[in-house]
Formats: structure tokens, C-alpha cells, sequence
């Protein structure tokens, strides 16, 4: 046995002494199959095993992960580790579980080459170690490896037996796992924008009149599908004027805009959303078409992609013309991993002042996902 150290000053890496994260990439790419079980994961972590298993031409992966299924899972990494399980085992090279008999705080990762385990590493590192980010860089962990044959098949049947039904299922087959709902982060700090907080946000509720409407989100149905792949809230990727990401444009039908109660043509109204922030928007465009955010057309999309991107579900395009894969598009198959394909705007019966003066009708925007198990405190997910 010997130790594996994080490389953190003042306790920089002495002679002879190894990191964890050099061991481990050096062990990912000598293995063939790899067995983890630890207490958490990271987003940045899971697609970077996703990545060296790629690199590495690992033949059989499997990531059991230990306490999200008490303890709740944040969105984002539960869809990140589920993508992640979509295509482990969709090529048939392994999955993701989720640890259900008890809570799992241990750290075990385990290397096979030939059908035998060559190296175990037992410690403090959970899987974050492998993806340092601001949250775990100033973490310092130390764990121990070993090579002894005994030793190895001791922590082997261990790991093994974490994986069987008795004490995890894959995480596709799980429909109950707690969801804690992430901080939409693109509208932090954002011009005409205003926090809102959760007891506020109840208030509003319960203040909430029946003239409501469901505007659905027009997109394409994966990223193969070609119809609305520039328009509405893709409609960055249209050709013509070169737009940026986070802008979108709200098209409502006109079934929708002849109700009665629809807002009127220009005229503002403060719009406050289901998750906590506050913003003017209105209608306009031809015959009414449009529901825009007023002073900014991007805060309607910091929110709402801004909802995807906190999920885990698709990162922000830079660049959009050098997008040539779509993977920023906004897609139904997205939207339904998402849990919602449809805006709520519903009219309270508050009228507010703006600093100026100017009255303001109070509307409601609703866009968060109507999961079973969704948390609705606005825990303090980073």
C-alpha cells in the first residue's frame, strides 16, 4: 500500500510521492474494465470520464454513485450522470448506478486489465478529484492504493457487491430520486433584473388570478429534425442578422392571443418567474405575435435556456456561428429530459410601481419542470 496526496501548497507533492490524479489517469489508460463507487460526483467530472474512458478505449465502466438517492440529487448532475448512462449503455460498455439501501460515503476505484484487478485505490477522493474546479481546488484529499492480490479481490467483491440490485439500481430505472432544483446563474447580476425571494415568489402565487395561458415552445424534435431549427428559441442559429446566443424570440399563436385576458399590444407589465426573478416583458411584433423580454430581448433567454443550462442539459454557445453540430439548439427530446416544453403566463391581481412612477400589471412566468420528486427551495446549488 502506499498513499496518493492532492498537490495544494503549502503541502506541495514531496519526492517520490504521487497524486491522485496522475495515479488515476495513468491507471484509466493501462485498464480495460473499471469499477468506481463513491459518496458524489461532479458535472465537470462525470463528462470527464466520459472523455478518458473514450480516449482510453476502456471496454467495461461502471459508476456507482452513493448518496444523491437519500439525500437528493442536484438536477444538473442527475442529468449529466444519466446522459452519461444513456450511452454507456447504449454502447453496451457499462452504466451508471445509484446507491438505494443506504447512504454510500466510501471511495473505491478499481482497475482491471485481462479480466483482474492490477490496482485499487481506497480514500477521501470522490470523483471531483479528477475535474478540479474552483468548488474542490483548495480540497485536500489523501487515499491509499494498493496492488496486492489479496487486497485487490477484498475491495473487487466489495465494489461488486455495491452494484448488485440489493443495494443500487441504474439510474434510468430510478423514477423517485430527489431533484434539487440549481440557481438559473445567467441572470445573476444582469441589467433590468431584479432577485426575487422564495417567500416573495409565494406571495405572488398566492395571488394569482384563472387568466392564464400555456404557450408552448416551438422546436425542433431532435437535433435531426431540420423545421424550426432557426426560429423562435433557436432563432439564433437563423441566417441573416448574426444574433448571440441567449437571445430567443417568443412566438405565440394566434389561437393563444385571442383569448380573452391575453396582454394587450406594448404594454408593458412586470413579469416575475417561478424561480425567483423579476424583469418587464410584454407583446408585440406583428398582430401581437411576439412576448419579449422589454429592455433586453437576451433576459427572456438568460431564463429560459438559462433554466436548460442549470440542469445540466446544454452549455452556452460562444460563438454560435462556429456551432456547426447544433449542440446548442434547444430540441424536444431536450425539453423532455428537462421535464416541461411550455411557458405558463398567468396574471396576478397586483399592480406595482416602477421607480418612475409607471403602473404595472404583476404576471407570472412558470418554467420549472413538473417532476415528481422536484425540491422547490432555491438550496444553495452552485
Amino acid at each position: 500500500m502506499r498513499l496518493l496526496y492532492s498537490n495544494i501548497l503549502p503541502l506541495k507533492l514531496g519526492d517520490g510521492q504521487t497524486a491522485f490524479i496522475d495515479y488515476f489517469m495513468d491507471a484509466v489508460h493501462e485498464a480495460d474494465e473499471i469499477d468506481i463507487a463513491v459518496g458524489y460526483v461532479s458535472k465537470a467530472a462525470l463528462k470527464e470520464l466520459q472523455g478518458l474512458v473514450d480516449e482510453a478505449g476502456v471496454k467495461r465502466v461502471c459508476l456507482t454513485i452513493g448518496m444523491y438517492y437519500h439525500e437528493g440529487m442536484p438536477e444538473g448532475t442527475y442529468n449529466v450522470a444519466a446522459a452519461l448512462n444513456e450511452d454507456w449503455t447504449g454502447r453496451g460498455i457499462g452504466e451508471v448506478r445509484l446507491v438505494r439501501a443506504f447512504k454510500y460515503h466510501g471511495k473505491v476505484y478499481v482497475f482491471y486489465k485481462n479480466g483482474k484487478p492490477f490496482s485499487a485505490v481506497v480514500g477521501s477522493h470522490n470523483l471531483g478529484a479528477v475535474k478540479l474546479e474552483a468548488s474542490n481546488l483548495r480540497q485536500y484529499e489523501l487515499s491509499a492504493v494498493t496492488e496486492e492480490p489479496k487486497e485487490l479481490q477484498e475491495i473487487s467483491a466489495h465494489v461488486r457487491d455495491i452494484m448488485l440490485p440489493r443495494c443500487s439500481a441504474n439510474i434510468a430505472d430510478l423514477r423517485d430520486v430527489p431533484l434539487i432544483r440549481e440557481v438559473n446563474r445567467a441572470l445573476v447580476d444582469q441589467e433590468f433584473v431584479s432577485k426575487v425571494t422564495p417567500e416573495e415568489v409565494d406571495a405572488y402565487k398566492k395571488r394569482m388570478t384563472d387568466v392564464s395561458f400555456e404557450l408552448p415552445l416551438k422546436v425542433p424534435e431532435d437535433e435531426n429534425d431540420q423545421s424550426m431549427m432557426g426560429s423562435n428559441i433557436n432563432v439564433c442559429y437563423a441566417s441573416g442578422r448574426k444574433r448571440v446566443w441567449w437571445e430567443i424570440e417568443m412566438v405565440v399563436s394566434k389561437s393563444i392571443r385571442d383569448l380573452p385576458g391575453y396582454p394587450l399590444h406594448q404594454q408593458p407589465f412586470m413579469a416575475v418567474t417561478d424561480d425567483g426573478w423579476k424583469f418587464q416583458a410584454w407583446t408585440c411584433g406583428q398582430n401581437n405575435k411576439n412576448l419579449y423580454s422589454k429592455d433586453d430581448l437576451k433576459i427572456m433567454g438568460r431564463w429560459i435556456k438559462g433554466r436548460l443550462v442549470a440542469a445540466g442539459l446544454v452549455e452556452p454557445v460562444n460563438r454560435v456561428e462556429s456551432d456547426l453540430d447544433g449542440k446548442g439548439v434547444i430540441t424536444h427530446k431536450m425539453l423532455n429530459k428537462y421535464g416541461r416544453d411550455t411557458i405558463t403566463l398567468t396574471k396576478t391581481d397586483i399592480v406595482t410601481k416602477t421607480e418612475d412612477g409607471t403602473e404595472l400589471e404583476v404576471w407570472m412566468l412558470s418554467f420549472l419542470p413538473e417532476s415528481r420528486h422536484q425540491q422547490e427551495a432555491e438550496d444553495e446549488i452552485s
